[in-house]
């Protein structure tokens, strides 16, 4: 069954104070929070095509990850005329 969104992404408290929040981004496959380092970083130009992997419109940051079992994914942050989206895919 696949993990909801609240699932995979995860708000959490930093060790130095309750006002301090971060983003925990676990793997969407088997939900290990052991992300290892990126594997690649690309930043595509502000276009007007859908060529986002998320299906929008406009740029967009791209970072592969893999996590401790092998499982790869993207983290897409992207942007087109003051909209913001956020999505995490699985690489083949």
């Amino acid at each position: 069954m696949p993990m909801s969104h609240a699932e995979i992404l995860v708000l959490t408290e930093c060790a130095s104070g309750s006002w301090n929040m971060q983003w925990r981004l676990k793997c969407p496959a088997c939900g290990t929070d052991e992300v290892g380092d990126h594997e690649a970083v690309t930043v595509h130009p502000d276009r007007d095509d859908y060529d986002s992997p998320l299906g929008t419109r406009g740029g967009y940051v791209r970072v592969d990850l893999t996590c401790s079992d092998g499982h790869g994914f993207a983290f897409i942050m992207g942007n087109h005329k003051g909209a913001e989206f956020v999505g995490i895919v699985p690489r083949v």
